[in-house]
Formats: C-alpha cells, structure tokens, sequence
C-alpha cells in the first residue's frame, strides 16, 4: 500500500471520531506491516482512553515490528491522562512514522524528533491538506 492511501485510511478513522475526543484532536492511525499491508488502525478514545497509535498498535500485534506507522497528527510526547504515544511507537519496534500535520501543542510536541534520535525513520506532510482542512478543522 502506498504512503498515501494509508494516510487516506488513517484520514477516515479520524473522522469518525470527530466531535468526539475533546479536549483530544481527532487522530486516525493507520500500521502498516514490514509488506506494507495494513496490519491495524485506530482512532483517538474520549479523552482518557488510548490515543490513536497506541490502538493500532495493539491491533497489529507483533507485526508492527519493522513497520510504518502512519498517523494524521505528530505521534504526541509528553504524558497527560495516558504515556506518550512515542514511547509506544518505539517499543513496538516501528522503523518509520509518517504523519501529516505536526502537533500544534507545545506540551505535546517533540515526537518526531525524539523518534529520529532513536533512529525511525520520520517522514512530515504526507497529505497535510487534506488532515488540515479536514478531522482537524475547527478542532
């Protein structure tokens, strides 16, 4: 599958939730395989619950090993009401991030960098337009 038609799924799950996360951003995630097949997705929980990486991650299973996570918003790095969606991205053993939109939270910012320093391979603005002006507008 290419980069963005797992965005577009990833777009998809966020919509689905949207109106529904606050104060949370409506975030889909899509994991794909080292094969590049979709091995699971997730969408952010009502504030409290897992985030959108972590879901996916737990649907993927082991076969997120050496795979790409791609997600609508900058995986988030600090903790709140649940850890930081970078921590479960890097035990998971992911080898690339994709995200469209960085975190505009200054509390929440810094994923992409801290998945670079650990050595995944972080690709920005994949479809950014098309998160921008959709699950994330008026958030």
């Amino acid at each position: 599958m290419n980069l963005d038609a797992a965005m577009q799924a990833a777009i998809e799950q966020a919509e689905q939730v949207k109106g529904r996360t606050y104060p949370n951003p409506p975030v889909g995630a899509v994991i794909l395989d080292r094969d590049g097949q979709i091995a699971g997705v997730g969408a952010t929980s009502p504030a409290g619950g897992p985030h959108a990486e972590v879901l996916a991650l737990r649907r993927a299973g082991t076969r997120s090993a050496g795979g790409t996570a791609v997600v609508t918003l900058e995986p988030c790095n600090h903790t709140g009401r649940t850890p930081p969606c970078v921590d479960a991205l890097l035990a998971a053993g992911v080898a690339a991030v994709v995200f469209a939109v960085s975190d505009p939270n200054p509390l929440a910012a810094g994923g992409a960098a801290r998945l670079a320093e650990a050595g995944v391979e972080v690709q920005a603005g994949v479809l950014a337009g098309a998160v921008a002006g959709g699950p994330l507008r008026e958030w």
